[in-house]
């Protein structure tokens, strides 16, 4: 009897450290591909910002350069009720489909 519960220890421990193996696989794939949404968006990010600034400064809008980079300091980012930007790149989207596969359990 003993030895009964003795296996079905040892089994259910291995059981659950190989599904804690599979969850740290999963939690480390997940924040390379968050960390790649990112860093992709930051470029976007980055580019459509100087073209705002540099169009802000030919046409006036602001009365300088640091005004206009002031303006758009927050560009891309969530901000009151407008969403963030940017989350449509490839990158972004492998890493919501990934999420979205350990939801749907595939």
């Amino acid at each position: 009897m003993n030895l009964r519960y003795i296996t079905l220890f040892g089994l259910m421990s291995f059981c659950c450290l190989a599904l804690a193996q599979g969850d740290q696989e999963r939690l480390a794939r997940q924040a390379e591909l968050d960390a790649a949404c990112e860093a992709a968006r930051q470029r976007a990010i980055t580019l459509a910002k100087a073209e705002y600034v540099d169009e802000c400064v030919e046409k006036g809008m602001r009365p300088d350069r640091e005004a206009c980079e002031r303006f758009y300091a927050n560009y891309g980012e969530r901000a009151g009720n407008r969403p963030p930007l940017f989350y449509d790149l490839d990158e972004c989207v492998a890493a919501t489909e990934f999420r979205n596969s350990y939801r749907s359990g595939n």
